[in-house]
């Protein structure tokens, strides 16, 4: 028997990468009790537009209803908009078997249009601290699951919900177990691409998949304190960022897609602590500088937490990170990560999320038909 499955994960790479990889999980099912037919729904604004096509997957889109987070005449429009983008989701729902969540905007008119069909919803919270979205969908999906168990005490709807880690690319969780000779070719073929120097240590700086303005002038700023202790920086910039002009041991980029080989030639990683972000590093046991993003319900903060706990990272706010603070410090963090880069990885024994996650979707879709 065929099954339909809709997968919703829009805007950034933090929401799309999981349901990829939950996607191509399932659509590599070929010997299960069900054949399995993944699409997914975002929004034409957002990275799903990019990367989703790219991985061979159909996309839907519907109107954008981002919740507003202050009182002003954009957001006395809202509640049309979410109306919208429910009328939009019922439409195309009604062809689907279940629902898999992974929050963001996009996911709300979905959970809502879903609920009204009865179509089985499971949703996958990768925070440590749920957003509205996927805490309005918890209400009344079949399966809740999380990243990390703390996010397990943030309310009632999350206190059964399993334990399945982040759905990741295979590449990123075998970073950590790459031999070191196989490192060192890696590390000599990106130096020559990027001009920069195979004997010296190798920053890697990037503040989430669109990219932070306020980072990029913070590091930029601190070039030549990087220059004079002979280290290499890879900064991405993010696509909606202007691309700093690359000078030698200096190598700005827009995007990258070779996060894994990025990871495995680091010395040290500057970044935001999205819930994506901070499984990675787990699985890879590299050490960073972490920079909270301060929006939202201080998830950020949160992701990080289990990271420092484990000191596996340390955390710098985001009003004090600045050129200053950074050409300051720079020294003293690649000797700490240095030090941490014997320590145990804790991540990479844990089952696959996205195998967790599937088998749960393939025990929906079969009981549903009993």
């Amino acid at each position: 028997m065929k099954y339909r499955v809709l997968l919703i994960g829009g805007g950034t790479a933090g929401h799309i990468e999981p349901a990829l990889a939950v996607g191509k999980w399932l659509r590599e099912q070929n010997n299960s009790p069900a054949a399995i037919e993944c699409e997914f729904l975002g929004t034409t604004s957002g990275l799903e537009r990019e990367l989703v096509p790219n991985a061979g997957f159909k996309l839907h889109t519907i109107t954008k209803a981002p919740l507003p987070r202050k009182l002003n005449a954009t957001a006395l429009f809202w509640p049309v908009k979410l109306l919208l983008s429910v009328f939009q989701s019922l439409l195309l729902i009604r062809r689907f078997d279940l629902i898999i969540g992974f929050g963001g905007y996009v996911s709300a008119p979905a959970y809502i249009a879903g609920w009204i069909l009865r179509v089985p919803i499971v949703i996958h919270e990768a925070n440590a601290k749920p957003g509205w979205a996927n805490n309005l969908g918890a209400r009344f999906s079949k399966k809740n699951t999380v990243a990390f168990a703390s996010a397990q005490s943030t309310g009632r709807n999350w206190r059964d919900a399993d334990v399945v880690g982040m759905p990741m690319r295979a590449e990123i969780r075998a970073v950590a177990l790459m031999p070191q000779g196989e490192v060192a070719l890696l590390k000599s073929k990106i130096c020559t691409q990027l001009n920069l120097d195979a004997q010296a240590p190798i920053v890697f700086a990037f503040g989430g998949s669109l990219g932070s303005r306020a980072m990029n002038t913070a590091i930029t700023g601190s070039i030549n304190e990087f220059t004079k202790l002979g280290l290499n920086l890879i900064h991405v910039v993010g696509k909606a960022n202007l691309l700093p002009k690359a000078t030698k041991g200096y190598a700005p980029l827009a995007y990258v897609s070779n996060m894994a080989e990025l990871y495995a030639i680091s010395d040290l990683v500057i970044a935001r602590s999205g819930a994506v972000t901070c499984t990675e590093l787990m699985a890879t046991g590299k050490f960073a500088l972490l920079v909270p993003l301060p929006i939202g319900n201080g998830e950020q903060v949160a992701n990080a937490a289990t990271l420092v706990q484990s000191e596996q990272a340390e955390i710098c706010e985001n009003t004090k990170f600045n050129s200053d603070w950074l050409g300051s410090n720079i020294s003293r963090l690649l000797t700490v990560a240095k030090s941490r880069s014997t320590k145990s990885v804790t991540f990479t024994n844990q089952p696959d999320a996205q195998a967790q996650l599937g088998e749960i979707a393939l025990s929906l879709l079969v009981g549903s038909k009993k």
